[in-house]
């Protein structure tokens, strides 16, 4: 394989995690082997292919200030969501004033919707 054959290769069928992990625990020498062995190319063209995804450069793979805090806001969205206390789903509806008031007028002190706040779309359970 030439070298344009090699990168083509290794960017369509390149699993990065199984790449950063062998170059990680084995450094650059074994990164080069495993990556021949993958390819078929030589070493040269292994190291190069290694420099340009920069596999061993750890600073790629930390997260910046802002995509930990967006990750963080995101966490706390899902923990703030209601969840169904029967089937923990999160297809939820609020149950509105008007639903309220229509089932307390046609069922009178026997309607009970006005006590309930949420309605749960998957088992129809109301809390």
């Amino acid at each position: 394989m030439d070298i344009n054959d090699t990168f083509k290769f290794f960017n369509e069928n390149a699993n990065t995690a199984d790449y950063i992990r062998i170059c990680q625990q084995k450094g650059l020498p074994g990164c080069i082997e495993y990556i021949q062995q993958i390819t078929g190319c030589d070493a040269n063209i292994a190291e190069q292919i290694i420099k340009q995804h920069d596999f061993l450069d750890p600073s790629q793979f930390q997260l910046s200030p802002a995509e930990i805090a967006r990750n963080r806001q995101e966490a706390q969205d899902l923990l703030n969501k209601p969840k169904c206390p029967t089937c923990n789903s999160n297809n939820l509806k609020k149950i509105s004033t008007t639903s309220k008031v229509v089932n307390t007028a046609v069922f009178g002190l026997f309607g009970t919707k006005r006590f309930k706040q949420f309605h749960c779309n998957n088992c129809g359970y109301e809390w």
